[in-house]
């Protein structure tokens, strides 16, 4: 393609997404953080300064586009998913994308069940959200949480996982994104998902449930009524290198033994005992996994406080 054919081709698209835009925020339902305009024209200054950043990037142009149309395959709309995955760790071009209302199409992956698509759409809205307060309000507003809560122990892992990322995407560091996972008891469904069949999903939620555990002591309390430390202690194994469950796991009961508030037997804490010994005493895994027998050196200590 010639130089003039492809300048058209770009502006084509560019004309063909700022369509879009106009047509998902046309409408400023309650709730949404779509920027009310007065009028046409100030909407449209508003649409073309948003367009800047994706318009620097034809690619992600297309891509938009591609998941619009009603012409094209799943393997392109694939493909298109993951360009934009590759794009919008930009925070320019994840906030951009909101503006516009290209995420809408996202949404729309998310919210009807095709497993085709609908992983890759999620982990979108995962990487777009983290330590991004802008697009957390904007998730929050479209009611996502829930959504994402109710696949998080899906049975298909890839699915399950990426839905506890974006999950814990929207509810760190954003409180009415925690806020509103506490209140659909959400905790419990984390929880839950420590019973899964894939070890991905079991990282996910250990990590995650580590994660809550070592900031709000609130919340820790809420996991130590859904039974987690028990679980947690039933995957507790001694183990001579380095392996990402055990890691999680380990993690997570440190996060959990800082006020020691375990509801658990004797018999379940004197094996946990043996076994967190084996590992700090583990020269070798030392040398290999400093992390892991720190964290398997905390518990213990905080074990044998009580």
């Amino acid at each position: 393609m010639d130089t003039k054919s492809s300048s058209s081709q770009r502006k084509q698209n560019l004309e063909a997404l700022l369509r879009l835009a106009v047509e998902n925020t046309g409408k400023n339902d309650e709730g949404s953080t779509t920027i009310s305009c007065e009028t046409d024209a100030k909407r449209n200054d508003f649409l073309q300064g948003a367009l800047q950043s994706i318009n620097a990037d034809s690619s992600l142009q297309d891509a938009l586009l591609i998941l619009k149309s009603e012409s094209t395959n799943i393997q392109q709309k694939l493909d298109s998913l993951n360009v934009i995955r590759d794009k919008i760790d930009d925070i320019d071009h994840a906030n951009s994308l909101v503006k516009v209302g290209g995420i809408s199409i996202i949404l729309q992956l998310i919210k009807i069940p095709d497993y085709n698509l609908r992983p890759n759409a999620i982990c979108i809205v995962a990487e777009m959200s983290q330590n991004n307060e802008f697009c957390q309000k904007y998730f929050y507003n479209e009611h996502l949480i829930p959504v994402l809560t109710s696949t998080m122990n899906d049975g298909d892992d890839f699915l399950g996982r990426s839905s506890i990322f974006a999950v814990s995407s929207l509810i760190q560091n954003f409180s009415p994104g925690l806020n509103e996972f506490l209140r659909i008891n959400g905790i419990r469904s984390l929880v839950s998902c420590l019973n899964s069949k894939h070890d991905s999903v079991y990282i996910r939620a250990a990590f995650l449930i580590a994660s809550l555990a070592s900031n709000i002591s609130a919340v820790r309390e809420l996991i130590y009524k859904e039974n987690a430390v028990s679980i947690l202690l039933g995957n507790l194994e001694n183990k001579n290198e380095y392996d990402n469950k055990l890691e999680s796991t380990l993690s997570a009961l440190s996060a959990l033994s800082t006020n020691f508030n375990w509801s658990t037997t004797q018999k379940q804490n004197a094996q946990a005992q043996t076994i967190l010994k084996q590992l700090v005493g583990n020269k070798q895994l030392l040398e290999e996994c400093e992390e892991m027998v720190n964290f398997a050196r905390n518990i213990l200590n905080n074990m044998t406080k009580k």
